[in-house]
């Protein structure tokens, strides 16, 4: 709920959103603060995993950028889990998105982004019981991954 002085107030807010060229941009958008809704928990899911590619510069690449990364380091489970990343936030593409999962998974089981990257694709995919123990590893190998388990459990 928002704070009761900003309650059906308006104001502008800069909200950063890709552009194309740069990638980068910023675009003022009118927020009236009492009328917003909670997102569902797909759309967070999705958010999450684009803000990480796109504060590490990774979102403006395209598809051809990460499977030329997985071929140029095909022994690189960071790699394969970032490509999965990519699949899963562009179009919904899961079964792409798992098979590079799985491969990371298959050069490093004891990864746990890669461990939490499946069982967010799992959830996309609305298989939340193969989910559970995907994250359940992705925290006992990257403890670091709780809250963020949380977050996605939470509103699954």
């Amino acid at each position: 709920m928002a704070p009761r002085f900003l309650k059906n107030s308006v104001a502008r807010a800069k909200i950063p959103f890709p552009v194309s060229g740069s990638g980068r941009g910023l675009i003022n958008r009118r927020v009236q603060y009492g009328s917003m809704k909670a997102p569902s928990p797909t759309a967070c899911l999705c958010c999450a995993l684009i803000l990480i590619l796109f504060t590490s510069g990774c979102i403006t690449k395209n598809q051809e950028y990460y499977d030329n990364r997985v071929a140029a380091e095909p022994d690189n489970a960071e790699a394969w889990c970032i490509r999965g990343m990519y699949y899963n936030d562009n179009y919904g593409q899961y079964a792409e998105a798992m098979e590079s999962c799985n491969k990371a998974l298959e050069l490093d089981p004891e990864y746990g982004l890669a461990w939490y990257l499946k069982g967010v694709i799992l959830t996309n995919m609305n298989k939340t019981d193969e989910a559970a123990l995907c994250f359940e590893n992705a925290t006992r190998y990257d403890p670091g991954l709780e809250e963020d388990v949380q977050f996605v459990v939470g509103n699954a």
